[in-house]
């Protein structure tokens, strides 16, 4: 056996924490591992201010490089869950919800570019304009500043603060009544006319500044915002009211720039008139396979200190081909092309490794990892779309045990067993629950594919909705393991006859053996293996010319194709007639069984007939009947 390769620094192979908060720290690689992305150059050359991606696609990431790069130019903004419930409620008195939530999102953004302003001001500029230290005064009236320009306070102080009126006194404002001019506003106009001042002046201090072009732009990132959305009407108003406020502050002030990262299934979700004016902004994180594969090989060369020419990820340290795919394709594919979900993957597949005692991560280890992997990702799923799509657990439970090809006649029969029951505990969602409904959800998050031509196709690899004309659809391999839909067609494949030890070799039943004379040409007992031969070549040529997906037709030629290796070992094992018998017999039974399984899905009942009737010709040919003439000119 060949010595198993390794490297020595292979302890020191990481790929980096699953989210980038913790990715930052000491013991993370984003700042060495980062991949400065189309999406992270768009946005930082201020081209792009709204950052679109699913959970795990690098948002917070590119987020958190963002504010790194820009120094203490920067602020990150993240609501919190403690104040999620005071945020969807906010309303004034006058105002609509969305102008409401806006006038929160105007008054938080404008805090933090103060204290950015404050900052700069101290750390670049030698002398402070009088505009900056009366915002300096106001911040410290109204309980905003401290040292950190990147610290912000809990949202549910902001909002007490606007409730209650902000103290204008630094801007030479005494009085509330002053701002209406004797007249009394409505709640909403009170807090709107109060954020006018103070945008005023923080127009005017950002203007007195006068920063070069060297200095560059102050920058406010918001993140997270899916911490304080709940999928419901006022939900949707918050973020609407922080894109309108981020568009707002952007064009406000010069040398500013308000970016907003968010799931795309939140934005997506969102219907207000002004929407159009966002698609200029709009920045979409995608990532290829090979942008995938780029990044771990970047990581691997942060983690164990080598880069270029002295490190192979795939060959030093990882086996290079899983399966007869290359090792980085098999890792990319069980993935919904997202960074996270192959960083999680990758340190399994070493973990795995390191536990099994090995210091290079084999065919095995892979395999193994990939089945905590998949029951992660399953779980995963489940809980990214929780507050979307409350019933997708259920809704797991109908592709479990079976194929992970799935034709849309059985799959209506499998969700009208469950439908009501789903409508029952889901109230909220039953208009959902149709075939139509379903596949679209499932397609949407990317559990399901798409048949589309002779491939399937996932919601990353095209984002075209589902038009209801759709037939086949397929489980994602990074789902199968978890849901034991490891085979397309659900179908038994085929086993070698030696891992059946009640028919081991030279103890077949005598109840099976016919006339041997029928048999002999010569002095070969080969006859026989040259008809499964035949029968298996006949059997490839039904599954090539079936109507069905490449996945389905390669898993039954593959079948196909061990039953004839393990016949043709046989062939070489043994020249008794007894082992020939044996054998043909066996794989007569593997066709009858297989076409058993394919006359019980649907729309193959006229294939399943053609390949049972290979079998029983073998096991009457095995049974030696006096009626049928075994010459090979007859068994084509």
């Amino acid at each position: 056996m060949p010595e198993v390769p390794g490297r020595p620094d292979f302890d020191l192979l990481y790929f980096g924490k699953d989210d980038a908060e913790s990715d930052v720290s000491g013991a993370g690689l984003l700042r060495a591992g980062f991949m400065r992305t189309a999406a992270y150059n768009m946005v930082m050359q201020g081209r792009k201010q709204l950052l679109i991606g699913r959970k795990g696609a690098g948002k917070s990431a590119i987020c958190m490089m963002l504010a790194d790069d820009a120094a203490k130019h920067a602020s990150i903004v993240t609501p919190d869950e403690i104040s999620a419930d005071e945020i969807r409620q906010f309303e004034l008195q006058g105002l609509t919800r969305q102008m409401s939530k806006q006038l929160i999102w105007r008054y938080v953004l404008a805090v933090q570019i103060a204290k950015l302003v404050l900052h700069h001001a101290r750390t670049a500029h030698g002398k402070t304009p009088a505009a900056v230290c009366q915002l300096r005064k106001f911040l410290l009236e109204n309980g905003e500043l401290n040292d950190d320009p990147r610290w912000h306070e809990r949202f549910w102080k902001t909002i007490q603060q606007l409730r209650s009126s902000l103290s204008l006194e630094a801007f030479g404002i005494k009085a509330n009544l002053e701002l209406g001019k004797g007249s009394a506003p409505s709640e909403g106009i009170r807090v709107s006319q109060q954020l006018d001042v103070v945008e005023d002046w923080l127009d005017r201090a950002i203007h007195d500044l006068d920063c070069p072009a060297g200095h560059g732009p102050l920058l406010v990132l918001v993140d997270q915002i899916e911490k304080v959305w709940s999928n419901d009407v006022n939900s949707d108003d918050m973020v609407v009211g922080l894109l309108t406020a981020s568009k707002h502050v952007s064009s406000r002030f010069r040398n500013v720039r308000c970016v907003v990262c968010i799931r795309s299934d939140i934005y997506d979700a969102l219907q207000f008139p002004e929407r159009d004016k966002f698609r200029g902004d709009e920045m979409r994180i995608e990532w290829s396979a090979a942008a995938l594969a780029d990044m771990l090989m970047v990581r691997a060369e942060a983690a164990v200190g080598s880069t270029g020419a002295n490190i192979r990820l795939f060959g030093d340290y990882f086996v290079k081909t899983v399966d007869e795919r290359p090792t980085a394709t098999y890792l990319i594919e069980r993935t919904l092309m997202r960074p996270r979900d192959l960083i999680q993957f990758a340190n399994l597949c070493r973990d795995t490794t390191a536990k099994n005692g090995r210091k290079y991560v084999t065919a095995q280890d892979i395999v193994e990892a990939e089945r905590q992997y998949s029951v992660w990702k399953v779980q995963d799923l489940a809980n990214e779309y929780l507050i979307n799509y409350p019933f997708l657990a259920d809704l797991f439970v109908l592709f479990q045990n079976s194929g992970y090809v799935v034709d849309r006649d059985a799959f209506d029969q499998l969700l009208s067993t469950l439908a009501s029951t789903l409508r029952s505990r889901h109230p909220r969602f039953a208009e959902v629950f149709t075939p139509h409904g379903v596949t679209s959800v499932l397609y949407g998050i990317g559990f399901l594919g798409v048949r589309r031509g002779d491939a399937f196709e996932y919601v990353h690899d095209n984002n075209l909705p589902l038009d209801g004309t759709e037939h086949q659809f397929c489980v994602h391999p990074c789902f199968r393991q978890a849901l034991h839909t490891v085979t397309a067609t659900g179908v038994a494949a085929y086993r070698p006859l030696s891992t059946r030890s009640s028919y081991a070799l030279g103890h077949t039943p005598s109840s099976w053996l016919g006339p041997r004379e029928v048999f002999m040409r010569g002095d070969e007992p080969f006859l026989l293996y040259d008809a499964v031969d035949e029968a298996g070549e006949r059997a490839a040529r039904v599954f090539r010319d079936a109507p069905v997906a490449p996945e389905f037709r390669a898993e039954l030629l593959g079948s196909v194709s061990a039953m004839l290796a393990d016949t043709r070992e046989r062939r070489r094992a043994s020249r008794s007639v007894e082992s020939a018998i044996e054998q043909t017999r066996w794989v007569s039974q593997f066709f009858v069984r297989l076409a058993n399984d394919l006359a019980s899905i649907h729309k193959l009942t006229g294939i399943a007939d053609r390949i049972g009737r290979i079998g029983l010709g073998l096991d009457e040919l095995a049974l030696g009947l006096p009626r049928y003439d075994p010459r090979p000119s007859e068994l084509s």
